[in-house]
Order: C-alpha cells, then sequence, then structure tokens
C-alpha cells in the first residue's frame, strides 16, 4: 500500500535550509520517494486557517520504506540540518492505493483535508456521497481517513485525507461544483478543520 510523508515546514535559515533542500532528493529517491508537491508557496486555504509557508506531500511505496528512509544514517544527518534551519512538523500517513510512480505529466492539484468529525451519523452521509462526486471530475483519494504518525513537531490530524486532480484548476472547480456544493455543506455540520488546496511540482 503506497505512503505518503506530509510535511509542513517554516525555514528560520534560508541559507542552510537551502543546504539541505539541495541534498535531500537524492537521499530519498534512493529509497523510492517521489515528491508530488515541495516547495513555498505552494498552498492556499480552502477552509480554516491552516496555510503552510513551505509544504512537502511525498509518496512512497509503504510507511516500512519512509521508515527506513528517515532512520537512515544519511537522513539522519540531513535532518539534523533541517532542523538547524526549520521548524514544523512531519507526519507520514498510509495512502489507499498502490503507488502511481509514473506520473510526471503535467502539474497535478491537490486537496488536503484534517477534519475533526463532531457528528459521526451525518459524517457517514458525507463519507458515502463524496466519492462519486470526486471521480466525476477526475480526482482521486490518495490518504481517505488516516491518523497519520507523526514523526517530528505537533500536528496531530484526526482525520487526513489527500485528494489528487489533474490541475490545482481542477480540484477548485469540484469544490466549488454544484455536484459539491451540498456534501460540502453537509461535511461542515458535521465535521470542522482545515483544509488546503496545494499545487503539484
Amino acid at each position: 500500500m503506497s505512503a505518503y510523508v506530509i510535511g509542513d515546514i517554516n525555514v528560520t535559515d534560508p541559507e542552510t535550509f537551502a543546504k539541505y533542500a539541495g541534498l535531500v532528493p537524492a537521499s530519498s529517491g534512493a529509497f523510492g520517494g517521489k515528491y508530488l508537491v515541495r516547495g513555498p508557496d505552494k498552498c492556499e486555504p480552502a477552509e480554516g486557517d491552516w496555510n503552510p509557508k513551505r509544504f512537502v506531500l511525498a509518496e512512497y511505496k509503504d510507511v516500512d520504506t519512509i521508515k527506513a528512509w528517515y532512520y537512515s544514517d544519511e537522513y539522519k544527518e540531513l535532518t539534523k540540518l533541517r532542523q538547524s534551519a526549520s521548524t514544523g512538523t512531519l507526519l507520514v500517513a498510509e495512502g489507499v492505493e498502490p503507488p502511481e510512480q509514473g506520473r510526471d505529466s503535467g502539474k497535478p492539484g491537490y486537496l488536503v483535508a484534517d477534519i475533526d468529525v463532531t457528528d459521526a451519523d451525518t459524517f457517514e452521509k458525507y463519507r458515502v456521497g463524496v466519492p462519486a462526486t470526486i471521480a466525476a471530475y477526475g480526482g482521486k483519494y490518495l490518504i481517505r481517513g488516516a491518523q497519520g504518525e507523526v514523526l517530528e513537531g505537533s500536528w496531530n490530524p484526526k482525520r487526513l485525507v489527500v485528494l489528487e486532480f489533474e490541475s490545482l484548476i481542477r480540484v477548485k472547480e469540484w469544490y466549488n461544483s454544484p455536484e459539491y456544493a451540498d456534501l460540502k455543506k453537509l461535511r461542515q455540520s458535521a465535521s470542522k478543520g482545515n483544509l488546503i488546496f496545494a499545487e503539484g511540482g
């Protein structure tokens, strides 16, 4: 099953962080990691007040592979470099499908949601109804309902969802669509949380 690293990073020393950013792709790539979103100014809030300054979404074969990379001697050294130049949170979450490492065309768009369900019965109606609207706009779940495991920081999502669409425009079309409008109201009545749009690349 696929797995993802999600990072919400606040850079405090740009020069040192640039060294880290230049070195980390070879390290993660050696473990089959593929960046889906990486960098500053990639996100905008859809709901709530979450707006990462620098966001990372990376796909791996499975959780064990992520942990092998994260705890490797090479990455431990890079972690020290990153932590000396930034603060933030890293977590790992299991995906819903095998990884799609061949995804190389275009700039996908993502919706990342951290949802706290307040009315389980009503939310279940939303959960059952929403997949058809996502599919109608060409979207798919990468992560659905996972809590994630925190590797660093204090972010503890209750229900983590990551959706992928062909472009940022397309994810916004789905989010603002008449097909999703009533379901969005249903979700908002049965939960609270933060949602962001993120541009791939």
